[in-house]
């Protein structure tokens, strides 16, 4: 049966008009034989990534993958696919690429974006089945989204991590490390934190590991 106008074009609110068979066009054109029919599998996003210019190690990734509703690392679904980029307004690789731009930019830019994806990539990043975030994953992220955002501590709060606590990190604690690096921005000695209020162990013992090696 032949597309109906309706099927091929989408209007999302404050975006221009897509070509939805131009979408479904695109995604088979980098589908590996071995993929489902619905799938990107990790080669295939891997060639996808390339064309369009996007570096594994560019936070921007993950803006990416939360946007295409990616189902884990480095794969994508038809349905995500079709829809974030209809989403976002774009049904060429061209027009892909300054949708990248633009997602980059408010990465950087505007602080609510960003959260919105550091949280989203505790439940994207960690293995299925599973409550908690192996370290050595959870590190590898934390470098990615926070090495200009944590006022000097990555480092210090990494090696903690890895000599002292090691162990899982969970949702709790990935989601207030995120407000406590805003602390960190603000008091960069840590001078005004408080054990008591109501930050995780872990950011308790991260500090008073901090105020040790400063004494």
């Amino acid at each position: 049966m032949p597309l109906t106008l309706d099927r091929r074009y989408y209007h999302a609110t404050g975006t221009a008009a897509v070509n939805v068979a131009a979408l479904h066009a695109l995604f088979d054109e980098y589908r590996l034989p071995g993929d489902g029919a619905d799938i990107l599998s990790i080669g295939a996003t891997m060639a996808y990534f390339e064309a369009l210019g996007l570096q594994l190690e560019d936070p921007t990734v993950l803006a990416l993958s939360k946007a295409l509703d990616s189902p884990s690392m480095g794969e994508f679904t038809r349905k995500g696919f079709v829809e974030g980029w209809s989403q976002l307004g774009a049904d060429t690789s061209d027009k892909m690429k300054e949708k990248i731009k633009g997602l980059r930019n408010s990465m950087q830019t505007d602080e609510s974006f960003f959260k919105g994806v550091y949280l989203w990539t505790f439940g994207w990043a960690k293995p299925e089945g599973q409550k908690s975030l192996p370290l050595e994953s959870a590190v590898e992220w934390w470098k990615l989204l926070l090495h200009n955002r944590f006022a000097g501590h990555l480092d210090r709060w990494t090696d903690f991590m890895t000599s002292e606590w090691c162990k899982s990190v969970s949702k709790d604690t990935w989601n207030m490390l995120y407000d406590f690096s805003k602390f960190a921005q603000g008091d960069p000695t840590l001078a005004t934190y408080d054990e008591m209020a109501s930050w995780p162990s872990v950011i308790d013992g991260y500090v008073e590991h901090y105020r040790g090696e400063e004494h």
